[in-house]
């Protein structure tokens, strides 16, 4: 393993080597290290995707710290990162739906190559191609957010035409497309907000805003169908009291209480996303189609990887954090 160079970095192109970011041990955002390393082999199911963007997530913070080692550890040293944008360079012999020179975006699973990298190998069913309305730094931004808010909207609560649902942080990352796929689906959609996001919320087509600074939520909706808490604590505890009989809570950040679910008369459950290409696949239809609209991410380069750690920890990241190639 080399500390790259531009020299070094040039040669990568050359041959069997990439550059990276890569975490040795879990720690402060000082402990990501820019490598140069193997590129990943790739098994016969697999394609090998060339980078072209990469995005960093608040989750990549939070394993790279070590705050989520005890429930979903990492084989260090190891390679972060969740989702991208490039193109396909080689493909396994089983792979059908792919070929050489596709260009997709991908949201690998926890456990595979992470995407702080020049190529990360990818199982076929976790790539799909890219929305061709978006270039390959506005594509590695939407895997995780948009498929977040697909799983919560879709595959979790099956929202229906008509029905009502409360969304906390509408204005963020997973919000902002959670308030389009409910939209799609045909829901009535109130979306919390502060600031510049409460025209954000109204500019991708919620039906209200909610200003979570001047105005109390709790009373000021009831009989929600769905409540989507992207915010936890009290904001979550407070969303029991809106949700009719028979209602959904779902959670992305902390584990709704059970008990207090029962007593309410609802279901609440917390979710985390799953690779899935037929997922990809109809989120970049509806990007194509202009039913979704997606945010300009904040662009950096590669190695800038420890100044990107860092704004999201001390929230100075107004956007969507990209590293492109």
């Amino acid at each position: 393993m080399l500390l790259f160079t531009p020299g070094c970095y040039l040669a990568s192109s050359q041959i069997n080597i990439m550059k990276a970011i890569q975490l040795n041990e879990y720690g402060p955002a000082t402990n990501l290290k820019p490598v140069t390393v193997d590129k990943p082999a790739f098994a016969a199911n697999q394609v090998l995707i060339k980078i072209k963007a990469s995005a960093v997530n608040p989750v990549d913070v939070k394993v790279r710290a070590g705050t989520m080692a005890r429930v979903m550890p990492k084989t260090l040293p190891t390679i972060l990162g969740s989702e991208a944008a490039g193109m396909v360079e080689e493909t396994g012999s089983d792979v059908k739906r792919l070929k050489k020179g596709d260009e997709v975006y991908t949201m690998p699973n926890f456990f595979s190559g992470g995407t702080y990298a020049e190529y990360v190998s990818v199982n076929e069913n976790e790539v799909a191609l890219k929305p061709a309305s978006l270039s390959f730094v506005q594509a590695a931004a939407v895997p995780v957010g948009a498929g977040t808010a697909y799983t919560a909207i879709i595959k979790t609560a099956n929202m229906q035409p008509g029905q009502k649902i409360l969304i906390h942080g509408a204005a963020g990352a997973v919000g902002s497309f959670a308030v389009q796929i409910a939209k799609i689906k045909g829901a009535y959609v109130i979306g919390t907000a502060s600031g510049a996001g409460i025209n954000i919320i109204k500019s991708i087509g919620a039906d209200e805003v909610i200003d979570y600074t001047k105005t109390n939520f709790s009373t000021a909706v009831k009989d929600m169908d769905v409540v989507l808490d992207l915010v936890g604590g009290e904001t979550l505890m407070k969303s029991f009291t809106v949700i009719k009989k028979g209602g959904l809570l779902i959670s992305t950040v902390m584990p709704p209480p059970a008990d207090k679910a029962a007593a309410a008369g609802i279901k609440a459950q917390m979710i985390q996303t799953q690779p899935d290409a037929v997922m990809l696949t109809e989120i970049a239809t509806w990007i194509d189609e202009g039913k979704i609209k997606t945010q300009a991410p904040i662009v950096l380069k590669l190695d800038q990887a420890q100044q990107a750690h860092e704004m999201i920890e001390n929230k100075t990241a107004k956007g969507k954090l990209v590293f492109e190639m």
